[in-house]
């Protein structure tokens, strides 16, 4: 097995109550590509930074979401925990499903603490990441993570 020769392309805080729904943290990237990000416990400055977040006033999670009850009505994206860390490529800070809750033209997908994503020839656009959850609960968030992002070859 060949390992990825992984570039950096940033770090990044991700608020779990960003101004719209997503936080950009990278401007642009286009397929073919492999991605890989990560939340760190240590910010650029090489600070300790916390690694959960707040998706109620009183619960806290890490990137991998409220593992105890993984059903997420309404959420962003149905099929992750709530409270997990997510991700697309492509599309605007105010993006929303659509009724099938698909994102038509865009590349969405679990983060957690740690994931690989496999950009084809045709996903390109800005990475943006943010906590799942059903947008009217987003004032509820709090804290933030911090990320790394890299990028390698296919």
């Amino acid at each position: 097995m060949i390992n990825p020769a992984w570039r950096p392309i940033g770090h990044a805080k991700v608020p779990a109550k960003p101004e719209g729904l997503w936080t950009m943290v990278v401007q642009h990237v286009a397929g073919p590509r492999l991605l890989r990000i990560s939340v760190r416990d240590k910010d650029e400055a090489g600070a300790t930074v916390a690694v959960k977040w707040k998706f109620t006033p009183t619960e806290q999670c890490t990137a991998n979401g409220q593992l105890r009850n993984t059903a997420c009505s309404n959420a962003l994206i149905t099929t992750a925990p709530c409270g997990s860390l997510i991700g697309k490529v492509g599309g605007g800070t105010a993006d929303m499903p659509e009724a099938q809750g698909a994102y038509s033209g865009r590349k969405v997908f679990t983060v957690g603490t740690y994931c690989v994503v496999t950009l084809a020839s045709a996903d390109s656009g800005a990475v943006f990441l943010t906590m799942n959850d059903a947008p009217e609960n987003f004032k509820d968030h709090d804290l933030e993570l911090h990320v790394f992002i890299e990028e390698a070859p296919v």
